[in-house]
C-alpha cells in the first residue's frame, strides 16, 4: 500500500509538472505569434 500511494503521488506530482510545462510552452508560443502579428502590422 505505501509503494502504491508513493506512485500515485510521483505521477500526480509528473502529471502537474507537465501540464505546467505544457502551459508555459502554449503561453510562449502565443507571446510570439501575437509579436509577429504585432511586427507585421507595424511593417504595413
Amino acid at each position: 500500500m505505501i509503494m502504491e500511494e508513493h506512485l500515485s503521488v510521483g505521477t500526480r506530482f509528473l502529471n502537474g509538472f507537465l501540464i505546467v510545462m505544457v502551459a508555459l510552452l502554449v503561453l510562449v508560443l502565443a507571446a510570439v505569434i501575437i509579436s509577429l502579428i504585432l511586427a507585421a502590422f507595424g511593417v504595413l
